[in-house]
This record gives C-alpha cells, sequence and structure tokens, in this order.
C-alpha cells in the first residue's frame, strides 16, 4: 500500500478554484438545481420506483463474469436501423445522458465554462455523435442512475458507474470502457491507512454506490462508520469540516477530490479494495441499443479515439492507462 497526492497541472488551477468554491458555497447534492434549461422535468422520479422489466436470465454472473456485455451485431454500425431504439433517439434529435455534475475530470459542472465536462461526458458524446444527435446532460444522483433508465427519463447512464451482478439483474450495461478500483481518502496526517484496523472512523460515500455498500461491510465488522450522502462533493465538504475522518470510492473519482484539498492524500492498495469496471448503463427494454454502443466503444478502442481522450481528460493526474479489453457473453 502507497499513499498519493495528486496534482493539477499549473493551466487548471484557476479554473479548479473557481469549481471548487462554487460546488461548496451551495454544498449541492447533484440535481437539486438543474443548471441546463434543456434538461427534461425528472421532478418527482424519486416519489416511485419503477419495477422495470423482468431480469434477465443471463448472465450466470460472478466476480468476473459481470464485465461480460452483449456480444456485437455483425453488422457493427452499419446495422439497419429502422424499427429500433437507435431511430427512435434519432428522431427525437436528442440523446438524454445521466451524468455527474461533482466528480472532477469524470463529470463535473465547470463554472467558467458554463458546461459539464469530463470523460464520462465525452464517452456519452462518443454515442451522440454516432447516432448525429445532439447530446443532452442530465445531472443526476448515483441512486437515481437505476429507477430514472428504468421510467425512460433518460436513455444511459455515463456516471462512473460499476458494473455488477446486481445491477445487471436491473439494467444492461455496455462492455466495460474504465478500470477503476476502490480507494481511501483520509487526511495527510492519518496515522491508520485500513479501513479493516479503524476503530470508528466516519468514512463518507455516495448513497446508491458500489462504495458505500462496501463500507457498510467494514461498519458490520465494528471498524469504521459508515456515512451515505447524495454526491461527492457532499463527502468532500463534510471531510473538510471534520465531519467525517475519509472518504472510500473509486480511485478515479478519489483523484479528483484529491487535488481540491492540499491536506488529503489517497491511499493505494494493491490490489484495490474492489474492483470497480465501469459501464454505460442502458434498459433491459433496448438489447439492439446496447449492443449498438458496444460497437461505438469497440470503434474507439481501436481507432485511437478512446486513448486520446484519455491522455486529454485524464493523464495527467492519473498516469499512463489503455483501454480495458471488452468481454462478450457467448450464452
Amino acid at each position: 500500500m502507497s499513499l498519493r497526492r495528486f496534482h493539477l497541472p499549473r493551466l487548471h488551477v484557476l479554473a479548479l478554484l473557481a469549481l471548487v468554491l462554487a460546488l461548496v458555497a451551495t454544498s449541492c447534492a447533484v440535481g437539486d438545481d438543474e443548471p441546463f434549461l434543456s434538461n427534461p422535468d425528472v421532478a418527482g422520479a424519486d416519489d416511485e420506483t419503477p419495477s422495470g422489466p423482468a431480469a434477465l436470465s443471463d448472465p450466470v454472473c460472478d466476480e468476473q463474469g459481470a464485465r461480460a456485455s452483449r456480444p456485437l451485431d455483425p453488422a457493427g454500425l452499419d446495422v439497419d436501423l429502422a424499427g429500433t431504439r437507435m431511430q427512435d433517439i434519432i428522431d427525437s434529435g436528442t440523446l438524454r445522458a445521466g451524468v455527474a455534475q461533482d466528480t472532477l475530470l469524470f463529470g463535473f459542472f465547470n463554472p467558467g465554462s458554463g458546461a459539464i465536462e469530463g470523460f464520462d461526458i465525452e464517452i456519452a458524446r462518443l454515442v451522440a455523435d454516432a447516432l448525429g444527435v445532439q447530446l443532452e446532460l442530465v445531472p443526476i444522483l448515483s441512486a437515481d442512475r437505476i429507477p430514472l433508465l428504468q421510467s425512460g427519463a433518460i436513455d444511459i447512464v455515463v456516471k462512473t458507474m460499476t458494473i455488477t451482478c446486481t445491477r445487471w439483474a436491473e439494467i444492461d450495461f455496455s462492455t466495460e470502457y474504465f478500470k477503476a478500483g476502490q480507494q481511501l481518502l483520509l487526511s495527510t496526517e492519518a496515522t491508520e491507512t485500513d479501513m479493516a484496523r479503524m476503530t470508528g472512523e466516519r468514512i463518507c460515500a455516495a448513497e446508491g454506490t458500489t462504495s458505500i455498500a462496501k463500507i457498510r461491510e467494514f461498519e458490520e465488522q465494528g471498524t469504521v462508520e459508515a456515512v451515505a450522502v447524495g454526491g461527492w462533493t457532499d463527502c468532500l465538504v463534510k471531510f473538510q469540516q471534520g465531519e467525517v475522518e475519509g472518504i472510500s470510492t473509486d480511485d478515479t473519482i478519489l483523484a479528483g477530490l484529491a487535488v481540491q484539498d492540499p491536506f488529503a492524500m489517497v491511499t493505494e492498495f494493491d490490489p484495490a479494495i474492489t474492483d470497480e469496471p465501469y459501464g454505460i448503463g442502458v434498459s433491459q427494454e433496448y438489447p439492439e441499443f446496447t449492443q449498438y454502443i458496444n460497437a461505438v466503444l469497440e470503434q474507439a478502442r481501436t481507432d485511437g479515439t478512446w486513448q486520446d481522450l484519455y491522455d486529454q481528460e485524464l493523464r495527467a493526474i492519473l498516469g499512463e492507462r489503455t483501454p480495458p479489453v471488452a468481454e462478450y457473453r457467448t450464452g
């Protein structure tokens, strides 16, 4: 296990300071105040949680099998779109993507540009561009990702969403587009860096994530206290105000939080606390759409687009990485 501090390139410092001031001032919960007039009205989406379509009987899911997505259509991106979900989206002229606006590096609202930016945003844009439609960004909470997909309020979710067996029972996933791992952010003055050996430290994560579920496992073992909040900015505020001793989630998200606090450090356990493969969430009602998205991602892997996006958005902070290899179901 090692400790790491993250530093932004000098050109991003002023923009980051503006971002932090804007986010901390509101102590926002993502989705409370929609910053874009183009966002669909999803008020009341939390009043009911749609049951959604019946769960698929496959894949036979395990730690590794969860990554396997629907196989590519032999026609790839040249598939006949007539009567498909893709044609419906083309006819509407807009792809509605559920994203984060408080996750630096992956999906964050930049007050300087007035736009949501990050790696996840660019991945969503690949799908919109392939369809030839406008991309509409819908800021959502992690806990609302699946309900909003099932209700039809959004078309896809691209929000650092880990592919898991439990989620496969409710929605479809694309192939893995990013490989992350759960780590731990602490104060630079912390003396204990292992949750398994802690004694009552309060550890924060967003509700509805695999991260808070893992922290609760440690809580059941009597080591830490799990603190669930709406979004990652809420965790950072609590950390800076001394209301929690740490934050535990994907290394990618923690890297974005750490560059906002000079007194924060990220542990780097090898292997990570958990493996966190990211996939694009899609409704189970449209298996052909999942296959189409897989073709978009496959093209991005092979033609260098994924690598270009990574180098542009993340390399300066996360170092050298290459696209994860796609896995497809055989059954």
